[in-house]
């Protein structure tokens, strides 16, 4: 659940249903923690598309008809191709609930806009038609509203970003990050490529450059904030946070050293820059000979994007856009990427 969600549920008139996925089991069109919010005439979101999401939309109908909460199971394990069965191979099962009390997101989306994260318990009783009691957690675990503190379970979701069910307790445990910011340092080709898609990914894009012809009118797509300053300073006075993607590719290698010297103050979810292995060693090692932390300088992805052979600007920007998808979604891959990327720098 993105912010631009929790801000329609506080802001929406009449009757609202949300319907959350809470647990996939086999193969699913989309993962647990996805939303779709559904009112009369009006839907937010998507559960997954086709009949999957037609069962959910008529289900949010009845639940606000019915002021009732309900669980469904979708159920998509056909074995005939030709027939009427989804056959993706797994079953879904999603929360739908009456959105009556909006007071856990409104106290959500305040924080949210501070860049902070936060936590919704939903402790769901009963099974077909059930009752849904929600708390909501600070970042450090902290009751905001109704519940207790942050058991372990609570902890790790707010840790790693990662939606999951308890079903045996019957919690559903659903971490809300801030807006994710994608801050572009360098206005070159690919800075243009890159700004232009990721916006379509939900991510609110920062370029900065020094150079006025780089950051000309019309060269970068409206919406996305430029600013013409030195990199340092602009690294310095963007309002990084744990939902922070920073991209480095300027001009050179010593804009990239001053970004990387920059990155590296800051908190982020995700900073990398773009070169040569060769160059990307060597700037490495500076910032390691300048008393960097190695923990953080070892978390930098570079080479930047996944190793796909791109060479034009926009294959680049999907490369880059390709790693910022895995590390927003924890992807699995994550491990095989850092050990090629080590590789790819001959560094330990």
């Amino acid at each position: 659940m993105g912010p631009s969600l929790i801000k329609a549920i506080t802001e929406g008139r009449g009757g609202m249903a949300l319907a959350t996925v809470l647990e996939v089991k086999g193969s699913a069109p989309r993962h647990p923690g996805t939303k779709m919010l559904a009112g009369s005439g009006s839907q937010l979101g998507t559960v997954g598309g086709g009949r999957g999401e037609a069962m959910a939309l008529e289900a949010c109908r009845r639940c606000r008809e019915e002021q009732r909460d309900a669980l469904l199971t979708v159920e998509m394990v056909g074995t005939d191709i030709g027939g009427p069965a989804m056959v993706c191979g797994g079953t879904s099962t999603m929360l739908i609930e009456c959105l009556d009390d909006r007071a856990p997101y409104r106290a959500a989306l305040e924080r949210l806009a501070l860049g902070q994260r936060v936590l919704l318990v939903k402790r769901i009783v009963g099974s077909g038609a059930v009752t849904v009691e929600t708390a909501l957690l600070d970042q450090d675990g902290s009751p905001v509203l109704g519940g207790a503190g942050a058991d372990t379970a609570a902890r790790r979701a707010l840790a790693d970003g990662q939606a999951w069910f308890d079903a045996e307790a019957g919690i559903f445990y659903d971490p809300i990050f801030p807006e994710e910011k994608l801050l572009i340092l360098g206005g070159g080709h690919v800075s243009k490529a890159l700004a232009a898609l990721a916006p379509g990914l939900g991510f609110a894009v920062t370029v900065v450059d020094d150079r006025p012809e780089m950051l000309a009118e019309g060269r970068f797509p409206g919406g996305v904030r430029l600013v013409r300053s030195g990199f340092r300073a602009a690294v310095a006075e963007f309002p990084f946070d744990c939902a922070t993607y920073a991209v480095i590719m300027t001009r050179g290698h010593l804009c990239d050293l001053e970004c990387v010297r920059a990155v590296l103050e800051r908190p982020y979810r995700y900073a990398g820059f773009m070169g040569s292995s060769r160059k990307v060693r060597l700037v490495l090692e500076q910032v390691l000979a300048d008393g960097a932390d190695p923990g953080k300088v070892a978390g930098l992805c570079a080479p930047i994007g996944l190793d796909i052979d791109a060479e034009t600007p926009e294959e680049l920007a999907i490369a880059v856009l390709g790693e910022l998808i895995a590390v927003r979604r924890n992807a699995g891959i994550l491990p095989r990427l850092k050990a090629e990327r080590e590789h790819r720098r001959g560094m330990p």
